[in-house]
């Protein structure tokens, strides 16, 4: 898992050095970097520790002997955990957080002198996100180390994305040679806004997930579709289209409005002489109330809501549909309460067959959904079907 950066500070404090060994010793020593550290226990810390070591004729002291320690036991280790400084004085280490939760005193003993000490801070995984800004291309890996997200057996890395105020689209991709990915977005406030788990289901076992939202403070959680995985993966978030995307599916929040247009790229029904569609999909919480409504001059716009029944085959299942929302009126709309938690899809469409052109497609933000019915530390919701009862099941 990533770190935070962290400021480029060294201390040297008193606390028995070994001023009685023998070889070089040092007169003084000069932090370089690595204090006041804050990182998720079982992490290697951004910065290594360092430090010089001048000798009494006030020049670099070269085979100095050094040895790393942290406190409480068990608080870190160290690469390499011995050494001799250089010939400019100078000795680093890179430091592995341990186990323990809190605050992590790391010691290096230097013959001579008193210790150096360095501070670190060592937070429970599932209470971290890592810092990420729009448009970067995160390296990473999953570890057993990770947060075990509610105890259910996959292995998260949290990053925190801010994007700014007004309508976004965004595009959030994972990549991994070397497992099937899965990425979760929720708000900072709590929400699910979205998952992926295949780019191309089942065949294409990339991740990637578009989604119109509003600007604001969201968390993206890379893990995997399978428990129990680890190995290299990579993160990115970009800025997309502002509409829909062909034939496939655009997560939406509540509060967009998308303007877009029918084509005969985009999906179509088997009738002899098609109706296209566009699909946008939606997280929806029990309880709460959801308005849509679709209007155009150039077409007359229909919608259906589908209910999502799995997360294997994802098989749809009408839930609510209407083409005219009063006689002489044709624009679509639909007021829905929602009856299970879970992934709604919206099939935007004309009335008519082989239709084509320009349409408005609203979510209204005036009915906004209940708080997650798991809330974990910092407003994160336990996904993993234990909200939806839609347990993830491997694939054969």
């Amino acid at each position: 898992m990533r770190v935070a950066v962290a400021a480029l500070l060294a201390a040297a404090a008193a606390c028995g050095g070994d001023s009685t060994g023998t070889g070089p010793q040092a007169a003084s020593v000069t932090g370089i970097a690595g204090d006041s550290q804050t990182a998720p226990t079982g992490s290697v810390l951004t910065f290594p520790l360092s430090f010089v070591a001048l000798g009494s004729n006030g020049q670099p002291a070269q085979g100095v002997h050094v040895t790393w320690s942290a406190t409480p036991s068990g608080g870190a280790s160290f690469t390499p955990a011995t050494e001799t400084t250089d010939v400019n004085g100078a000795a680093s280490t890179t430091a592995t957080l341990g186990s323990v939760l809190g605050n992590i005193t790391i010691h290096a003993a230097v013959s001579g002198v008193s210790d150096v000490v360095y501070h670190a801070t060592a937070l429970d995984p599932c209470a971290y996100l890592a810092p990420y800004a729009l448009g970067d291309t995160v390296i990473g890996a999953l570890k057993t180390t990770d947060c075990n997200f509610g105890h259910s057996g996959w292995y998260y890395d949290f990053y925190a994305l801010d994007l700014p105020v007004g309508q976004q689209s965004i595009r959030l991709a994972m990549n991994s040679a070397t497992f099937d990915t899965w990425v979760d977005f929720w708000s900072v406030d709590g929400p699910l806004f979205g998952f992926d788990d295949d780019v191309a289901l089942g065949t294409v076992q990339n991740s990637q997930l578009d989604i119109i939202l509003p600007g604001g403070s969201y968390v993206i959680g890379a893990n995997s579709f399978n428990p129990g995985t680890t190995g290299p993966y990579s993160v990115s978030a970009t800025t997309r289209p502002a509409g829909m995307n062909g034939c496939r599916q655009v997560w939406v929040a509540r509060g967009v409005t998308i303007n877009d247009s029918l084509t005969a790229s985009d999906c179509a029904d088997s009738s002899a002489t098609p109706r296209y569609y566009d699909v946008a999909r939606i997280q929806l919480v029990l309880g709460s109330v959801l308005t849509i409504s679709a209007h155009s001059t150039a077409i007359n716009p229909s919608l259906a809501l589908y209910q999502i029944m799995d997360l294997v085959t994802y098989p749809r299942s009408l839930v609510a549909q209407n083409d005219d929302s009063s006689a002489g009126n044709p624009t679509a709309f639909i007021k829905f309460t929602v009856a299970a938690s879970g992934p709604y899809d919206i099939l935007i469409s004309s009335s008519a067959p082989g239709e084509t052109g320009a349409y408005t497609f609203d979510v209204s933000s005036s009915t906004a959904s209940p708080r997650p019915v798991v809330p974990i530390s910092r407003g994160r919701e336990v996904w993993n079907g234990s909200v939806l009862g839609l347990p993830r099941r491997a694939k054969h």
